[in-house]
C-alpha cells in the first residue's frame, strides 16, 4: 500500500533532514529568521492523486498538477511556507518571496527524481484592478504555497519530498516524524475515486440574452475600431443536494482529457480546478515554450466529419484571424526576453475530447538572467483571454463583464528553485465548493462575431467541467 512504503522511505530519511535542520539552525541564528529545509527521496511509483483526496478535511491547503499524457501527476499537502501579493507588481513581488526563501535553503535533492527540490504551486488572477469578489476568498491576487508534503509520479519514478522552516530553536525530529506519521496515517489505505455526484442543478449568472447584448456591443465597438479583440468570459453556478468531490472530478478530467494540464488548488472550502489545453509558458534549462489557442469548433460524430469540422475551423476566415493576433502578440512579448522565438507559420488542430482547437507552439531561449516569473510577467494575460490591445481590452472587460473572473483565466503552475517552472492559462475550470460550484468559459470576440454563436461556443466549452462534475 502507497502508505507503507512512502512513510517509510521519510522515516529513512531521518538522520540527513536531522544533519540539515542543525545546518538550517545556525543559519536561521545567523539571519535572524527561519530558514527552509527541504529533503527529497525516492518511494515507490503509486498516485498522487490519493493524497490529494486523503488531504480533505485535514489541511486547509492541497494542490495538484498533472500532465496525464506525459505520465507526470503531483499532489501538495499543508503550507510550510506561503507568501500572497497584492496589486499590479504582484509577479514581481512573488519572485522577490521566493529568491529569498531560496537562496539560504538547506536542500538534499536528487536531479533524476520528478519534482525533487523545493517546488512552490503558484496561482494569479486574471486582473488585480478589479475589486475582488467573495467567491475567490483565498485566492489572492498571487499565492506561492510551498507544501508540506510532496508527491510526485513522472512514469515508473516516484519522489517525496518534505519541506520545512527551521528556526533557532526547531526541533527537527518533531518536524519530521510529524510528516512521516501524517503520510502513514492519511494514505495507509488503499484508495479508489469515488463516483461524482449526480442530480446537478445550472443557472447564469447573468440573466437569459444579457450575455448576448453585451457580445452585440462588443462586437459594435470592434466594428468602430475601439478594439480588435476582446475576450468575454460567462460564469455558470451549479448546485447539488450531494456534495461535490474534487477528486472524483479530477479522476474524471485526467481520464477523459489527457493532453490538457490538469489541475487543482485547494483552500479550506473551496477548491479551483480544471484541464486546460492551454500553456502559458514553460521554461526548463534555458528552453521557453509557449502556445497560442484560438479558435474553436466541435468534434464530429464520425471520423468524416470530424475531419470535415477540422478543415472548416482552419479555413474559417474570422478563426485564423483571432489566432493570428494572439499568436503574433506571444510572439512580440517572448521577443523581449528570450533569443530565437520561432513559430510555425500556419497553425495545427488540437483535438480534445468535445472541441477541437486552432494552436500554434512557440518556442524561445530564455536572455539573461530571467525567470518564469518575467515570464509570466510579460504574456499575462494573451490576447486569447484579454484581447488587443491589452489595456484598452481590460478596460471593457471590467465595465462590461459583470463578475469577478478571479483566477479563471489566469497562470497558475509552479516553480522550483532555480526559477524554473510551467504555467497553464486557468480555463475549463470551476471553483467547486461543498454544494455549490462556479463554472468559467468564455471565446474571442472579433468584428466578424456572431452573438449567438458565441454563445453557443461557451456551451461547448463548458461540457468538459459539467460532465466531470456530474451534470448530465
Amino acid at each position: 500500500m502507497i502508505g507503507v512504503s512512502v512513510a517509510t522511505a521519510a522515516l529513512r530519511e531521518r538522520p540527513r533532514m536531522e544533519e540539515l535542520a542543525e545546518i538550517a539552525r545556525q543559519r536561521a541564528r545567523e539571519l535572524g529568521r527561519p530558514v527552509l529545509v527541504s529533503v527529497t527521496t525516492r518511494v515507490r511509483p503509486r498516485d498522487p492523486l490519493a493524497l490529494f483526496a486523503r488531504g480533505l478535511g485535514v489541511t486547509h491547503n492541497r494542490l495538484f498538477w498533472s500532465v496525464p499524457a506525459a505520465g507526470l501527476a503531483v499532489a501538495g499537502l499543508g503550507a510550510a511556507w506561503s507568501f500572497a501579493a497584492h496589486g499590479p507588481e504582484r509577479f514581481t513581488a512573488a519572485a522577490s518571496a521566493w529568491r529569498e526563501l531560496i537562496a539560504d535553503a538547506c536542500v538534499a535533492a536528487d536531479p533524476a527524481l520528478p519534482f525533487s527540490g523545493p517546488m512552490a504551486a503558484a496561482g494569479f488572477s486574471f486582473d488585480p484592478a478589479r475589486p475582488g469578489a467573495g467567491l475567490w476568498h483565498g485566492y489572492p491576487d498571487g499565492l506561492l504555497l510551498l507544501p508540506r508534503l510532496v508527491l510526485a509520479r513522472h512514469g515508473d519514478l516516484a519522489s517525496l519530498t518534505v519541506n520545512g522552516l527551521v528556526g533557532p530553536e526547531t526541533s527537527s525530529i518533531d518536524l519530521h516524524l510529524a510528516a512521516a506519521r501524517r503520510l502513514r496515517d492519511l494514505i495507509g489505505r488503499s484508495w479508489r475515486p469515488p463516483r461524482v455526484p449526480g442530480g446537478v442543478e445550472l443557472a447564469d449568472a447573468l440573466p437569459p440574452g444579457q450575455w448576448r447584448a453585451m457580445v452585440a456591443d462588443a462586437v459594435a465597438d470592434l466594428r468602430a475600431g475601439r478594439l480588435e479583440k476582446v475576450v468575454l468570459a460567462r460564469e455558470v453556478r451549479a448546485r447539488s443536494a450531494r456534495p461535490f468531490n474534487p477528486a472524483a472530478t479530477l479522476d474524471v478530467l485526467r481520464r477523459d482529457y489527457p493532453d490538457t494540464f490538469v489541475f487543482a488548488v485547494a483552500r479550506g472550502g473551496s477548491t479551483f480546478l480544471g484541464a486546460s489545453p492551454e500553456r502559458l509558458v514553460g521554461l526548463r534549462d534555458g528552453h521557453v515554450a509557449a502556445s497560442a489557442l484560438a479558435g474553436s469548433i466541435a468534434r464530429g460524430a464520425t471520423a468524416e466529419q470530424d475531419a470535415a469540422l477540422g478543415q472548416a475551423l482552419l479555413a474559417s476566415a474570422k478563426d485564423r484571424y483571432e489566432q493570428a493576433v494572439v499568436v503574433q502578440r506571444i510572439r512580440e512579448n517572448l521577443a523581449e526576453l528570450c533569443d530565437d522565438v520561432v513559430a510555425p507559420a500556419e497553425p495545427e488542430l488540437m483535438r480534445l475530447r468535445n472541441v477541437q482547437h486552432l494552436f500554434t507552439p512557440l518556442t524561445g531561449r530564455i536572455r539573461g538572467e530571467h525567470t518564469i516569473f518575467d515570464l509570466v510577467a510579460r504574456l499575462h494575460p494573451t490576447p486569447a483571454l484579454g484581447g488587443q490591445p491589452r489595456e484598452a481590452a481590460l478596460a471593457w472587460i471590467r465595465a462590461r463583464e459583470g463578475f469577478d473572473r478571479g483566477w479563471y483565466g489566469a497562470p497558475v503552475g509552479w516553480v522550483d528553485a532555480r526559477g524554473q517552472g510551467e504555467f497553464a492559462v486557468a480555463i475549463r475550470s470551476a471553483l467547486v465548493g461543498s454544494h455549490e460550484a462556479a463554472l468559467f468559459a468564455g471565446c474571442g470576440i472579433v468584428a466578424a462575431s456572431d452573438p449567438e454563436r458565441e454563445e453557443q461556443e461557451t456551451e461547448m466549452k463548458l461540457r468538459a467541467m459539467l460532465g466531470a462534475l456530474g451534470v448530465g
